[in-house]
């Protein structure tokens, strides 16, 4: 038991040591590092020079942000009203729930729709009708040369905005696809402030200051576009149809009435049979048509009306304003970010590359361990002679 106290003791106090070894040494690579001081200020020169110059190259961009609130009918009408409505001509079914193509968060995917993107694209752009927005961002970001070249002599890169897309060519297609791309990857942005509330807010972030309010603004009002038109279809359509019926059935109803007027028995002999028979018929016909026109006309008028209630809106809270947000690197802040990078990852490899020296120097010192001149060599002489000197 003397034996193994003793070894536990010795095992304890070497790994003692060896935590001190570790923690000398960490602090010996830490003060080396002082000794590169200057490729320390070498690197963090260069590194402040690199952010200086990019700081001077990168331009501005101009930040558009638009607040908006979605305003939509919650009615939620029963199953028993809308039979009642569909025997008079009406369809509700849009009315008894609150799905469609933005409900919830379907917007945030809506406005970043490349197909709705390049629709604003082939818009009309700044104060030419005949410049599209897609060809002013071709110009501002350097893209209309490197296309310009690859077209047939006299051929537009993009057609003025009324001939839309329809003469696009391959070429074409590829820089709106590339435009598109770079728009929605890294200078559209969708999101909601408070998620505990309805406002989305849309931020359109490019180098020109007009480039940028005409996307934001454009974007917003075919969503509205396509939101309206969505979710009024089925109820538009139901407009249509009686009002085609409508009108039908009135022309029907004055060439009815012309027709009683002819055969009227104070315009026809009172003795004739048939006369007074086509009489009666005329003004049968007459009634029922009346009556048709007038519940016609009254489901006409309540399907408008819940047209009307259905017509959701997007209410924009927020335009954007000249000037709009300027976002720029900094000179000084870019100088010394690259000062600071460029010291920190010197001194991380020279810290790095002490360590690895540290490791050979003591591999090569240690030597073999059968000679005694290796850690194990010392350990087991130490330990004999203390064995020793507890038998004595």
């Amino acid at each position: 038991m003397n034996e193994s106290a003793k070894e536990s003791g010795w095992q304890q106090t070497e790994n003692q040591f060896m935590m001190g070894d570790y923690v000398k040494g960490l602090l010996r690579r830490v003060r080396g590092i002082v000794a590169y001081w200057r490729l320390l200020l070498i690197v963090g020169a260069i590194g402040s020079v690199i952010g200086l110059v990019y700081a001077i190259f990168t331009p501005p961009v101009y930040q558009a942000k638009v607040n908006f609130v979605i305003e939509e009918n919650k009615q939620n009408t029963g199953g028993l009203f809308s039979a009642l409505a569909g025997q008079m001509g009406m369809d509700l079914s849009a009315l008894s729930g609150s799905s469609g193509i933005l409900a919830g968060d379907n917007v945030l995917m809506l406005l970043k729709s490349p197909t709705l993107l390049k629709k604003v694209l082939l818009t009309p752009g700044g104060t030419d009708s005949t410049t599209t927005l897609a060809l002013l961002y071709a110009r501002r970001y350097g893209l209309e040369s490197n296309y310009t070249k690859l077209l047939p002599a006299g051929q537009n890169l993009f057609p003025p905005p009324p001939s839309g897309n329809a003469s696009l060519g391959r070429l074409q297609d590829s820089l709106l696809e590339r435009i598109s791309r770079q728009l929605l990857g890294k200078e559209i942005s969708v999101y909601k402030p408070d998620r505990k509330l309805s406002f989305f807010s849309l931020e359109v972030t490019t180098r020109d200051e007009v480039l940028s309010e005409q996307i934001a603004l454009k974007l917003i009002n075919e969503a509205s576009n396509l939101y309206i038109l969505t979710k009024t279809k089925r109820l538009k359509a139901n407009v249509d149809r009686l009002q085609q019926k409508s009108d039908s059935i009135a022309l029907l109803l004055n060439r009815q009435t012309y027709t009683t007027a002819a055969t009227n028995l104070f315009n026809a002999n009172p003795g004739d049979v048939a006369t007074i028979a086509s009489v009666d018929i005329s003004a049968r016909e007459k009634s029922l048509l009346s009556i048709i026109y007038a519940d016609l006309n009254k489901s006409l008028e309540l399907t408008r009306t819940a047209l009307i209630q259905e017509t959701p809106t997007i209410e924009i809270v927020d335009k954007p304003v000249f000037p709009l947000k300027v976002i720029y690197t900094k000179p000084l802040v870019a100088a010394l970010m690259g000062l600071l990078l460029g010291i920190g990852l010197t001194a991380l490899f020279v810290f790095l590359l002490a360590g690895g020296s540290a490791v050979a120097s003591r591999t090569s010192v240690g030597g073999n361990p059968e000679r005694g001149g290796g850690p194990q060599g010392g350990d087991n002489s130490a330990l004999t002679s203390r064995s020793q000197s507890g038998s004595l």
